[in-house]
């Protein structure tokens, strides 16, 4: 395999402030990347002393360039995908379980990535019938002790073909990261309103400041009744508000 543009490689660099994404699984970059990314980590570090580059590989991709076929077909992959292939350039044939040792991607995410791959017909499993690589192939099928060799015979009508797909632990964890996210700012949004109304107020029911709640957030979101409930329990914990003694249901603004 050979990279479609050996000095093209390009970085988004992204703030983690800003763009929430899962933690990254480490392993272990080729040859044909290392010396590449180690450039310019010296030169952003170069550049940004007080900065920490952290890379979210399970959202790269790029080009390989197959040299073994004829036509010679241009591979839009993951990272992932890539580190597998390249693995190829050393040995022509694997066990799945070497292969995984080598390249130290998490076992989940190996198999994943080996089972796309296999679909495509790129390579191929002594183990396994040529009828069993479609869809119905799952990661369970895969034993670490298979046989895993690339497909010299490999013919495709694209010359371009992509074979970049967002893995499911990947994309699952980083849904669940985001809505986690949105739901913690939500929070405080509310808990601002909260004490903007109660500030105004000072006094007030439950029903009432939830409703002017409601009313004053609609245009972002609606907030839900029984998380504007735990915001009130929140500011009341942290003493902004209380309840009046002989009425549980009334507010008092306290801060």
């Amino acid at each position: 395999f050979l990279f479609l543009h050996l000095v093209d490689f390009s970085v988004i660099v992204l703030s983690s402030n800003s763009w929430l994404f899962a933690a990254p699984s480490n392993f272990i970059l080729p040859v044909e990347l290392k010396k590449t990314f180690d450039s310019f980590i010296k030169f952003y570090t170069q550049q940004h002393t007080s900065r920490k580059l952290t890379w979210l590989h399970q959202h790269s991709k790029g080009d390989l360039q197959t040299l073994y076929t004829k036509p010679r077909y241009i591979l839009h992959v993951s990272t992932y995908q890539m580190v597998v292939l390249l693995l190829f350039n050393k040995l022509s044939r694997w066990t799945v379980e070497r292969m995984q040792e080598e390249t130290q991607i998490k076992v989940d995410l190996f198999l994943q990535v080996l089972c796309g791959l296999l679909k495509s017909k790129l390579i191929t499993c002594a183990e396994i019938n040529d009828n069993e690589f479609d869809e119905d192939l799952k990661e369970t099928d895969i034993k670490m002790n298979y046989n895993i060799q690339i497909a010299e015979d490999f013919k495709s009508k694209k010359i371009k073909i992509n074979l970049n797909v967002p893995l499911k632990s990947v994309e699952q964890k980083d849904i669940e990261d985001l809505h986690r996210t949105i739901d913690e700012d939500r929070k405080m949004i509310i808990q601002a309103a909260i004490v903007r109304i109660m500030r105004a107020r000072q006094t007030l029911k439950d029903a009432l400041l939830m409703q002017e709640v409601i009313q004053q957030l609609s245009s972002r979101f609606e907030p839900e009744i029984s998380v504007i409930k735990k915001c009130i329990d929140m500011l009341i914990e942290k003493e902004y508000l209380e309840r009046q003694s002989n009425e549980n249901d009334v507010l008092h603004y306290l801060a």
